[in-house]
């Protein structure tokens, strides 16, 4: 007799948003969920706190967390340059992964991820609950170590050298930079901007520099 696997039931996406609206929002007071698959905090010293479930391949997903900066623009490939000031843009800027995300060893179970696949939805909530328990456990000590533009800076510069945060975009080095001009020290800001630049700018127009350097000088003159 042939051995029968169990049917596996997947969760649409839009039964998911709605678990993430019935479950998630109400265990983050404070913060305002976009309907879909982003919360986000007030703006507070002009950054705002944000958590995210971020989709990966074969139906899995993971929590992650960071802040968004009023002063810090973003950019595509042709070089035009964005704020995300907007409830509608909010996105995020400093950032993390979940521990061991890019170094996870077989052995070790995933850390703050879960599927919309299960036995059936209670399973796929359990999955979910125990994720974001998980990451709780993590982002709110990391936000409360952020706290204020200092705070703020001193991760992004340990996440400059962190592997962990080797994909990040926008890059650490990047944040770094514009956090620097925030915290008063417009020279430190323009070094690093200019080693960010080294790194990544070939893949930009090289007008997008003299953009970049601008609102560096921008941020700085209006931030301290």
């Amino acid at each position: 007799m042939k051995n029968v696997l169990p049917p596996v039931f997947e969760l649409s996406a839009a039964r998911l948003k709605a678990m993430l609206t019935a479950w998630v929002t109400p265990e983050l007071p404070g913060f305002t969920h976009n309907g879909a698959y982003l919360w986000y905090g007030p703006w507070e010293d002009h950054c705002r706190r944000v958590i995210q479930v971020y989709p990966l391949k074969g139906a899995s997903a993971i929590f992650q967390w960071g802040l968004c900066f009023d002063f810090l623009p973003v950019f595509d490939g042709s070089g035009r340059l964005r704020y995300q000031r907007t409830d509608r843009s909010v996105g995020l800027h400093l950032f993390c992964w979940p521990p061991n995300h890019w170094t996870q060893a077989p052995a070790q179970p995933p850390a703050c991820r879960f599927s919309r696949f299960g036995r059936d939805p209670d399973d796929i909530k359990a999955q979910l609950l125990r994720a974001f328990y998980e990451a709780q456990t993590l982002f709110v000590p990391w936000f409360q170590s952020c706290r204020g533009l200092s705070g703020a800076l001193t991760e992004a510069r340990h996440q400059r050298t962190d592997p962990a945060c080797r994909y990040n975009w926008p890059s650490p080095d990047y944040v770094a930079a514009f956090l620097f001009a925030a915290n008063g020290n417009a020279s430190a800001g323009a070094n690093t901007l200019a080693e960010f630049w080294t790194r990544h700018g070939r893949s930009f127009p090289p007008s997008l520099y003299d953009k970049l350097q601008a609102k560096l000088t921008e941020c700085a003159a209006f931030l301290p």
